[in-house]
């Protein structure tokens, strides 16, 4: 009970008055004509995204004030269009709305009732399929497909008025059946952008694709397979002809003739160090063009992702050695998986060839030479499963394996002035065939150089490119990007509007303009004067209007500088308004730095970058969700926030920019590329890059990297030795985390060695540092390999043991979920030596790390287990796994087949269960994840017969 206590009577006082004050200010319940005049805007609003209370206020003669205050706050919500802020009807209101009107007649007569917004794509297309004009959805825009979601997302919740509609003839696509439609033109919108009516020419091109993509005849490798690979400079139309390749493909209703997946780099999560990224985003574009196959795509999709996370898990935990065999072993069952999907599912009446796409091939190039051969190495694995596949590429250079290489060049001197007078025609402006030829002639057949020639036209008529000074100043650059950027600069030189112009340059140095953004940053640097919020919107729909400059941000408030030229008149925009860009970088990170949001964290970000801000401060700033929206941004920074981003996005810096890299920046690049290194079986190219840098040797991230290299390369000796060195200098420094990371190495090699004393002497060494580091898993690390010491010294059922044990016990019955999902190789640790005590741990290891059925570990689990209790595995599982036991003694016949995840998540959600043989099937993962822990972590690789450099004194 409360404690009682007294109550004093100037307390009694203030209550009564705060309770009197909120009586006088409740408003009475509105009255009949309140509640009338409600029903009248509610049912206005039914069919309205949004709506502006002005607009609402004109249907009753005269206004009543109070009716629509009422209303807006009872049955509305604020928010955000692209017309501004605007109100709508709350999901229950508008519920209630359509259920009164219900019919046809009664819901297109609300929509006559207020004028509408052009932006409001859920009032269009309402209006379209009620009037039975809506194109089928196969065929609908983007923006049509958005409001045809946003229909049938009301109607849902309003079955009586869907029904009446219904019977009334009124004709609503399934609401999943729109969103499959928004996903299809999600892949297949931008390919049409780029391929649309002025695409000309390239029929070379395209019928070398066709003859290639068509050939029936099975191609075992990549050496018979000779993928296509087109190359040339930016804006030349390596995306346009693949995007018109894939289109007369794909057919306009997104129904495939021909399996297609484009797959492009320029995508931050597909990523050529990590292929099963593009196995994955295939299956998915495979799964939504072929309805038929969508299901078994789907399960596919979410395989490749479940091992994928398993990984980073592994990745991210940083466990010392090489990645474990089964993810290899994954990677290669998922690769046949894939080819048995393509031949059984996309054309089960006939098998036929599926086209791959990789576009963007520099952006997968600049992750670095080991990505690179991690990407081809799959590739081949891939082609060898699936013989019929085809792989086209698009790159700005030469790919550095074998394929069929077709430089693209400019247009064809005729096609070229076609285009030109295409794009001239386009903007309304009509002029004679000598002028598109002479132009043609001078300025190139680039594809992106001809749409600016056209906008300088179009902007200062065709008298200023008759003008051979200035044709002679454009063709004094000689690259087809500063050609480009000498027109653009052009283009922002004879900007109409006087404000307009003084925004562009140098306002476009920021990636993203609002009308907030205008006028809290570039009103003082671009000397704009007095900027209020209604001149800010002034300004921003100006800039708006310039399609040349920048495109809209949909259903925001957004716009972005023109990708295709951004890079190149960057350049311009900082040679010209040096000081201004530079202020601009700076009133932009205070202005983000105040802002909410992930996008403000970015841009902070960015315009941090962009000044060259040193390590810490960056560091201070960092956040991954950000960063991650940096990814298109790398060339446009300097050389310090290039290094420094390409660190963090996990990408090798090139060489020439990793000189100018601070001490932190650099050892993360190299920690990051040796893992790599190692994990490939590449030791001594590891000690060799660890010593590019000699002054660098004493950090113990590196010295740990050369103490695996050399364990390696089977030179125990000098690793131990190395590591004793590195302990002796951390113990001195007061360096626990060095320290403990040591040891564990040490003693790993060491118990690798069968020297379990050794072993187990430098971990009771490393137990006082690791309890000085905050939190328990240091402590838990050192503890456990202790307990993996003990045991395979064959002393386990030692008081000391039998101690150490419980106290493990203790420590891991504490772990959050949270530090288990971070630490996946400690939870199968700690499931090895004390699952039996504790079997969450063995289920929990099942889910994060899946269960192997290969190697020693897939024979201690087949071992431990009898008959008895696979078969009640069998019964338990049979329906929610979709496996059958053609003998139920055995596994499943088909338990090769599926991922370590797969049947991981399987066995964990049978033992979460309870069953009867529960204990058994822990015992036998127990035994299964102790092979596992018990694996050598150092053994010489095959490929790697070359000695290891001897050691500098």
């Amino acid at each position: 009970m409360a404690e009682l206590r007294s109550v004093t009577s100037a307390e009694i006082t203030a209550r009564l008055r705060a309770r009197r004050a909120r009586a006088e200010h409740t408003d009475a319940p509105p009255g009949p004509d309140a509640a009338t005049s409600s029903a009248v805007y509610r049912e206005a609003a039914a069919l309205l995204g949004f709506f502006d209370a002005g607009e609402l206020a004109a249907l009753e003669e005269p206004a009543n004030e109070r009716a629509l205050r009422d209303f807006i706050v009872r049955d509305c919500e604020r928010v955000s269009t692209p017309a501004g802020p605007r109100w709508s009807l709350t999901a229950p209101a508008r519920t209630e709305a359509l259920e009164l009107l219900g019919d046809r007649d009664r819901l297109l007569g609300s929509l006559a009732a207020v004028r509408p917004e052009p932006a409001d794509t859920g009032r269009a297309m309402a209006e379209a399929y009620f009037r039975g004009a809506a194109p089928a959805v196969e065929a609908q825009t983007m923006d049509q497909l958005a409001g045809t979601l946003r229909l049938t997302e009301w109607l849902a919740r309003a079955p009586r008025a869907a029904e009446t509609l219904t019977e009334q003839g009124v004709s609503l696509p399934a609401t999943d059946d729109v969103r499959r439609a928004i996903e299809v033109t999600a892949v297949l919108q931008p390919m049409r952008l780029l391929a649309d009516d002025h695409f000309v020419g390239r029929r070379a091109e395209l019928e070398l694709l066709s003859r290639y993509a068509e050939n029936p005849e099975p191609l075992p490798d990549l050496a018979a397979c000779r993928p296509v690979a087109l190359y040339g400079p930016g804006g030349v139309g390596k995306s346009t002809v693949l995007s018109r390749f894939i289109l007369d493909r794909v057919g306009t209703a997104g129904r495939p003739r021909l399996p297609c997946c484009y797959l492009t780099f320029d995508r931050a999560d597909l990523l050529p160090q990590l292929p099963l990224t593009l196995l994955a985003e295939a299956a998915h574009q495979l799964g939504l063009l072929h309805p038929a196959a969508g299901e078994r795509a789907r399960s596919l999709e979410w395989a490749v992702r479940g091992t994928l996370l398993n990984a980073s898990a592994a990745v991210v935990e940083g466990s010392t050695g090489p990645l474990p065999d089964w993810l290899r072993d994954d990677e290669d069952g998922l690769v046949q998986r894939f080819a048995h999907f393509a031949e059984t599912a996309l054309t089960p009446r006939t098998t036929g060839p599926l086209v791959m796409v990789l576009d963007t091939m520099e952006r997968a190039q600049r992750q670095g030479p080991d990505a690179m051969a991690r990407l081809w190495g799959f590739l081949d694995r891939l082609q060898h499963a699936y013989p019929l596949l085809r792989l086209v590429f698009a790159g700005r250079s030469r790919l550095d394996h074998p394929t069929r290489a077709v430089s693209l060049p400019g247009l064809e001197p005729a096609l070229a002035v076609e285009y030109l007078g295409q794009q001239l025609a386009a903007a309304g402006v009509r002029v004679d065939r000598e002028f598109l030829r002479r132009i043609t002639g001078r300025i190139g057949e680039n594809p992106l150089s001809l749409r600016l020639a056209a906008e300088v036209v179009r902007r200062e008529g065709e008298g200023v490119l008759r003008d051979d000074e200035v044709l002679d100043r454009i063709m004094s650059t000689v690259e087809d990007e500063e050609v480009q950027a000498v027109l653009y600069q052009r283009v922002l030189d004879h900007l109409e509007h006087p404000d307009l112009k003084k925004l562009a340059s140098p306002g476009l140095t920021l990636r993203r303009i609002t009308p907030d953004v205008i006028r809290h940053v570039l009103a003082v640097p671009c000397e704009l004067g007095e900027v209020d919020e209604a001149r800010a919107r002034h300004l921003f729909e100006l800039l708006a209007g310039e399609g040349t400059l920048m495109d809209r941000v949909p259903g925001e408030q957004v716009l972005v500088h023109r990708a295709d030229v951004r890079r190149a008149t960057l350049r311009l925009l900082r040679r010209d308004n040096r000081e201004a860009t530079r202020s601009i970088h700076h009133l932009a990170v205070d202005y983000y730095a105040a802002a909410a949001g992930l996008e403000a964290r970015a841009e902070e970000l960015y315009h941090r970058l962009a000044l060259g801000q040193d390590t810490v401060t960056l560091d201070e700033h960092w956040t991954p969700e950000a960063g991650a929206l940096l990814d298109g941004a790398l060339d446009e920074l300097p050389s310090s926030g290039r290094v420094y981003l390409a660190d963090r996005l996990g990408l090798p810096a090139d060489p020439d920019t990793l000189t100018v890299a601070d001490s932190e920046v650099w050892t993360r690049q190299t920690v990051r590329r040796s893992r790599v290194l190692l994990a490939a079986g590449k030791p001594s190219t590891v000690l060799a890059l660890l010593r590019e840098r000699p002054e660098e040797g004493r950090r113990t991230e590196i010295v740990v990297l050369e103490v695996e290299a050399l364990a390696a390369l089977g030179l125990t000796a000098q690793a131990l030795d190395r590591a004793a060195g590195a302990l002796r200098r951390a113990e001195q420094a007061g360096d626990a985390s060095g320290v403990v990371d040591l040891t564990l190495l040490a003693a790993k090699i060491s118990e690798d060695l069968a020297e379990y004393a050794d072993a187990f002497a430098l971990l009771e060494g490393a137990r006082r540092m690791a309890r000085a580091l905050p939190g328990r898993i240091p402590h838990l690390r050192v503890d456990v390999a202790q307990l993996r010491v003990l045991r395979r010294a064959g002393v386990e059922g030692s008081d000391a043991a039998a101690a150490l044990r419980a106290s493990v016990l203790a420590v891991a019955n504490e772990l959050s979920r949270r530090e288990r999902l971070r630490h996946p190789t400690l939870v199968r640790d700690l499931a090895a030596e004390v699952g039996d005590r504790m079997p969450e741990l063995v289920s929990d290891t099942a889910r994060l790390l899946g269960v192997t059925a290969e190697g020693k570990a897939g024979v201690a689990l087949g071992e431990t287990l009898t008959p008895d209790d696979i078969r009640d595995f069998a019964s338990e599982t049979e329906t929610a796994a979709g496996w059958t036991a053609e003998d139920p003694t055995t596994l499943p016949v088909d338990w090769q087949t599926y991922t370590s995840g797969e049947r991981g998540e399987v066995i964990a959600a049978y033992l979460d269960t309870t069953p009867e043989h529960g204990p058994a099937w822990t015992e036998a993962l127990v035994k299964s994840y102790r092979a596992e822990a018990d694996e050598p972590a150092f053994e010489r690789r095959s490929d790697e017969d070359d000695e290891a450099p001897t050691e500098e004194a």
